[in-house]
């Protein structure tokens, strides 16, 4: 008995940990996502909102299996601001690399993979 509680307790302690930047992203209607000029202004007249299956499916994929960097960031103003759900993040992005960040944990980057920056790529262009 006391080995199944133990379990039990490792188990609900262990799988949000293991949840990295998902939180809060798994019931998603649209992305909305926005050009900034810096981490506090959004570009005038940039908001695009994809609310097509496909289009939320890629922007959740990417971002739930970003994977967490090690250390405090000092990060250049974000490219993107994409509201996931009830979550926000600051987007870098480029040709050959993407960062996210969580707009409420700012010392804190994710890396999107190469396919991952592929596609979200394409969805922006």
């Amino acid at each position: 008995m006391k080995k199944c509680l133990v379990i039990a307790i490792f188990l609900f302690v262990l799988i949000p940990t293991l949840s990295g930047c998902s939180n809060g992203i798994k019931a998603v209607k649209e992305v909305n996502v926005y050009e900034m000029e810096s981490f506090a202004e959004v570009k005038k007249d940039s908001l695009v909102t994809f609310t097509d299956e496909k289009a939320i499916k890629r922007f959740k994929k990417a971002f739930s299996s970003a994977k967490k960097q090690p250390g405090v960031v000092d990060m250049a103003d974000p490219d993107y601001k994409v509201e996931l759900g009830e979550k926000s993040f600051f987007l870098w992005l480029g040709q050959e690399y993407g960062t996210i960040m969580d707009v409420s944990d700012t010392n804190t980057i994710y890396s999107l993979s190469a396919k991952s920056v592929d596609k979200i790529n394409d969805q922006l262009n």
